[in-house]
C-alpha cells in the first residue's frame, strides 16, 4: 500500500465530545419522563471541563452496544459490580467489578455490553481541567495508562476499592453540590486517585515480564499499530522499531494470534474509514485521501475486500 498523498491539516475525524455524546447516544424522551437532569452529565464548558456521575444512574438511558466513536476528552471509568464488554481500538475488552479502565482522547472506542448490575463511576474531564488546577502542563502526559498504546486497565483490591469509592464518592458530593467553589478540592482529588493508579500500573507492567517471547513481541507491535497506522503502513516500519526481522515479527505474531501481522494494519484503517464513513459529510473519496490511499478506487477495492459491501453502501447501511 503506497502512501504518497499527505493528509490536508483541515481534514480531520469527527471526534465526539461531551456534549455531542449526550445529545446523540442518550434516550432524552426516557430522561424526560423519569425527571433525569441531563445537565448532571453534561459540561457546560467545551473546556476546561470536568463531570463524574454514578454509573448505574445514567446506564438506563443510553442504547447499548454504543458504536465505535472518537473521544476528545479523558475518561475514568471504575466499576464496583458487574462488568461491561468494551473496545480499545482494535482490543475487545472486559472491564469486571474492582478494575478500573482509562481512555485517552483520540481512541476509538465503543461499548458492547453492560451487565444488568453494573455499578461504580465514570469521570470525564480534559487536560485544561488539570492544567489549571495544578499549574503544570506534563501531568496528565507522565500517566503511562493515557498513552494510545497503553494496557488500558488496573486490578485494585478489596481495600483499594474502598478507600478509591469514599474518595470517588466524595467528589461526587462536591460536584453535585457546588462545583464552581469546589474545583480546586475536585482536581487535587482526582490528581492523588491517578498518582495512586499510576503506582499500580507499574505491577500491570511487571507482569508482562511473564510473557513469552512472542507474546511480548505481539504485544508490542499491536500498540505500534495502535499509535501509527495512520502513517506506517509496511512491515519492515514496525519491525525496525521492534529492533526484529519482518520474518521474525511475522512468525512472533502468528504464533500469538494466528493472523499474519499486516491484517490488524487493515483492521485499524477499516475501523478508522467505518467511523469517518458514518459520523462525518466527507465523500468517499476524501476518506480515500485522508487514509492516504492512491485514490478512491483503491480505497474502495480495500473497504470491499476487508468487510463485504462498499463504503457508499457501508454508509447508507
Amino acid at each position: 500500500m503506497t502512501t504518497t498523498h499527505t493528509m490536508k491539516k483541515n481534514k480531520t475525524i469527527q471526534i465526539v465530545n461531551p456534549q455531542l455524546f449526550v445529545k446523540d447516544y442518550f434516550d432524552h424522551a426516557l430522561m424526560k419522563e423519569d425527571g433525569f437532569n441531563v445537565n448532571a452529565i453534561t459540561p457546560k464548558e467545551q473546556s476546561c471541563f470536568f463531570v463524574i456521575s454514578p454509573i448505574e444512574a445514567g446506564t438506563k438511558y443510553i442504547k447499548f452496544p454504543k458504536e465505535s466513536i472518537k473521544i476528545n476528552y479523558y475518561e475514568f471509568i471504575f466499576l464496583t459490580d458487574g462488568y461491561c464488554v468494551c473496545t480499545d481500538n482494535l482490543n475487545e475488552l472486559k472491564q469486571e467489578k474492582l478494575q478500573i479502565r482509562f481512555v485517552a482522547p483520540g481512541k476509538i472506542t465503543s461499548v458492547k455490553e453492560l451487565s444488568n448490575d453494573v455499578k461504580g463511576y465514570y469521570c470525564l474531564f480534559d487536560k485544561p481541567f488539570i492544567d489549571a488546577h495544578t499549574g503544570t502542563t506534563n501531568f496528565l502526559n507522565s500517566l503511562p495508562f493515557f498513552d494510545l498504546d497503553a494496557i488500558p486497565i488496573i486490578n485494585l483490591t478489596d481495600s483499594q476499592s474502598q478507600f478509591f469509592s469514599m474518595v470517588l464518592n466524595k467528589i461526587q458530593q462536591d460536584f453535585s453540590t457546588n462545583y464552581n467553589t469546589q474545583q480546586a478540592s475536585i482536581c487535587n482529588y482526582l490528581v492523588a486517585i491517578l498518582k495512586e493508579c499510576s503506582l499500580f500500573y507499574e505491577k500491570v507492567l511487571q507482569s508482562n515480564n511473564k510473557l513469552t517471547s512472542a507474546d511480548r513481541i505481539t504485544q508490542e507491535y499491536l500498540r505500534l499499530v495502535n499509535k501509527h497506522y495512520l502513517t506506517k503502513r509496511q512491515l519492515s516500519d514496525y519491525a525496525e522499531l521492534l529492533n526484529v526481522t519482518p520474518k521474525h515479527l511475522t512468525k512472533s505474531v502468528k504464533n500469538a494470534t494466528g493472523e499474519p501481522p499486516m491484517n490488524f494494519i487493515y483492521k485499524m484503517l477499516i475501523l478508522e474509514a467505518q467511523v469517518l464513513l458514518r459520523d462525518t459529510v466527507q465523500s468517499v473519496a476524501e476518506i480515500a485521501f485522508q487514509l492516504s490511499f492512491e485514490d478512491a478506487a483503491y480505497f474502495n477495492r480495500f473497504f470491499k475486500q476487508h468487510t463485504g459491501i462498499t463504503p457508499a453502501s457501508f454508509r447508507n447501511k
